[in-house]
């Protein structure tokens, strides 16, 4: 392992997702957080940008992650093993079970991913036909718009309360039959 380092390249290091581990001498913790930052920031850049908002997440856990490690005693910091943040032999254990149990939830999620990369490649196409086709007035072409833009996103949102709903009567269902035991 190697030894603990100063404080002020640390933090800089620590403000890029990754770097900070990485400079503190843990490559694998630091590979796999970079990663993940990376991987969530093109995908909901991409598809949902909404969603990006869990880059933050993984960016505060970062930054924190970094100065805890720094701040460690020498014995505590030597201890620590430098082991990826997401352990694939565990995930590969339990993933045909889990691809049984969620398949037409995984099924679902990425035809709508699907969908809604398509829908965004689409509505210039919509817009122009609005525009220059059907000759539409400023105010519903503006209306329209926004309405094709922001149509992937009110799926995903009503979508998102279902589950949420969803959730919810079965916890009610479980409650209800726990009264009854």
């Amino acid at each position: 392992m190697s030894r603990k380092k100063s404080g002020f390249l640390t933090f800089c290091c620590s403000l890029l997702p990754g770097a900070g581990e990485m400079y503190l001498g843990f490559l694998k913790q630091g590979a796999s957080i970079m990663t993940l930052f990376l991987l969530l920031f093109a995908v909901c850049g991409v598809i949902f940008p909404p969603a990006a908002t869990f880059c933050s997440v993984v960016w505060f856990y970062s930054f924190f992650h970094t100065h805890n490690l720094n701040s460690l005693p020498d014995d505590e910091f030597y201890a620590i093993q430098d082991e990826y943040i997401i352990h694939f032999s565990q995930i590969t254990k339990g993933q045909e079970v889990l691809l049984n149990r969620y398949r037409k939830l995984f099924a679902f999620i990425l035809i709508f991913l699907g969908a809604s990369i398509i829908w965004r490649n689409i509505n210039h196409f919509l817009l122009y036909i609005a525009y220059d086709v059907l000759a539409l007035p400023e105010e519903l072409l503006d209306v329209f718009q926004w309405f094709i833009q922001s149509l992937p996103q009110m799926i995903i949102a009503l979508a998102i309360i279902a589950f949420g709903f969803y959730l919810i009567r079965n916890k009610k269902k479980e409650l209800l039959e726990l009264e009854h035991k």
